[in-house]
């Protein structure tokens, strides 16, 4: 489901419509589907990762983004970690061809201007192995003519996860 925040009501759109330069009315013409585009960029990361192809994955992250955040639970507690960008994309690389691969399903997707969020329940799965499932959001932006990620955390858990991608 895509979802875009627009502002209702003639009124409010003739304001909006003074206010805001005439090139970004030309920006939003020049992309068709900005929902659709993140989307694929979150399907590309996925299929590189299957692919263990480590130029791809970097290719799909903006210059800057620094590192990906998980949320899990410990006998202790909830606990967050982050992982180097450039580590992810180690590792990635350094897999066997076929070895890291999940499966998801597009749960939301929020437009706004140069910045779509992407919701994604997920399983992950390791040599062919269940490991986890949980929910990724990414963040999404438009650097000039491409979408890349500037944005990735994730929730993980092992158990909680049979038909997580049905509901």
């Amino acid at each position: 489901m895509v979802q875009s925040r627009l502002v209702p009501g003639l009124v409010a759109g003739l304001v909006f419509g003074l206010l805001v330069p005439a090139s970004s009315h030309a920006q939003e013409e020049d992309v068709l589907d900005p929902g659709a585009e993140a989307v694929a960029v979150v399907q590309g990361l996925f299929d590189a990762m299957r692919a263990s192809d480590s130029s791809a994955v970097s290719a799909l992250w903006a210059e800057g983004a620094a590192s990906l955040g998980s949320s899990f639970t410990t006998p202790e507690g909830p606990a967050i970690s982050f992982t180097a960008r450039d580590a992810f994309i180690s590792l990635v690389g350094g897999a066997e061809p076929g070895s890291l691969d999940e499966q998801f399903v597009v749960r939301e997707v929020i437009v706004n201007d140069n910045l779509v969020t992407v919701v994604t329940p997920y399983e992950f799965y390791f040599n062919g192995e269940f490991s986890h499932c949980g929910v990724d959001v990414f963040v999404i932006a438009r650097t000039g003519d491409d979408w890349k990620i500037v944005g990735l955390t994730d929730t993980r858990r092992r158990g909680g996860c049979e038909g997580w991608l049905d509901e």
